[in-house]
């Protein structure tokens, strides 16, 4: 489709793994020869850009290399599927993006198997620090948690440490199981959009305290490109604009692109 001769709508070459129910960006790539995947949530999938950075990975290192980018995922939409632990596994490199810890099951609540943003009930533990909240006007893990720490700070504080915890033990867990080069990507945002900075509930220290396990770690602070947020060379239709500029832009990817690169590159790892 276009928009006053301007391309609105790309091709994302919709495929799957395996058995997995979980739909991906394409086109998809063969998993018989050496291959490097990236497994994350909205920016790796790349929305309304052609391309993103994992195709510029790809030429950076000549490597094939797998878009396993979920919109709002969180580890459980990777962790709890064995088709696409499978490619995870097989693969020579693994780029881990750090995913915020909203969108995980934990001691409090449960979160929707694939599409981790959707709430689906809370725990005993959740009822008896909260018990005059109505969770059934919930839909979305971010509106219940907005909520939560607009009622009480001092409580809010409890489910924030839960989810810290959760996050190490998750991505530990997610870590252990790569027999390949593990690298942790994290996409920083300073704006504080009501849940504080991005990724949501994760800090350096978390980070530093997986390196152990890791072969490097990326840290891209990608504030700026969100206040200067150009669309020129995004594709869109023309009432998405909105949503296109919350986005990271085809600048920006290629910028992840470059760092995650010259990690991968550097046999001793680097941390930036």
């Amino acid at each position: 489709m276009t928009y006053e001769g301007r391309v609105t709508e790309l091709d994302y070459h919709p495929c799957r793994y395996g058995s997995s129910r979980t739909i991906f960006r394409g086109p998809a790539v063969r998993l018989d020869t050496p291959y490097t995947v990236v497994v994350g949530s909205s920016e790796i999938y790349g929305r309304y850009v052609a391309d993103p950075l994992t195709d510029r990975l790809a030429e950076r290192t000549g490597r094939q290399v797998v878009n396993l980018g979920v919109q709002n995922a969180g580890i459980d939409a990777f962790y709890q599927d064995d088709d696409i632990m499978q490619v995870i596994e097989g693969a020579e490199t693994v780029v881990l993006q750090a995913m915020g810890a909203a969108n995980m099951s934990n001691r409090f609540y449960t979160v929707h198997r694939r599409r981790n943003d959707r709430f689906l009930k809370r725990s005993v533990a959740m009822d008896n620090l909260y018990p005059d909240v109505d969770f059934s006007e919930f839909s979305f893990t971010r509106h219940m948690l907005l909520r939560l720490r607009e009622l009480s700070a001092e409580k809010f504080e409890l489910v924030r440490q839960e989810l810290a915890t959760a996050w190490i033990a998750r991505m530990r867990s997610l870590i252990e199981r790569v027999p390949g080069r593990r690298i942790l990507l994290s996409i920083e945002d300073r704006r504080d959009q009501g849940l504080g900075v991005e990724p949501h509930f994760v800090t350096p220290d978390m980070l530093h305290t997986l390196s152990e396990t890791l072969d490097g770690i990326v840290r891209c602070d990608v504030t700026q490109d969100f206040l200067e947020i150009d669309t020129t060379e995004m594709v869109y239709p023309e009432l998405e604009e909105d949503v296109a500029r919350q986005c990271l832009s085809p600048a920006a990817h290629a910028r992840i692109a470059e760092a995650v690169a010259e990690v991968i590159r550097n046999p001793r790892g680097l941390t930036l």
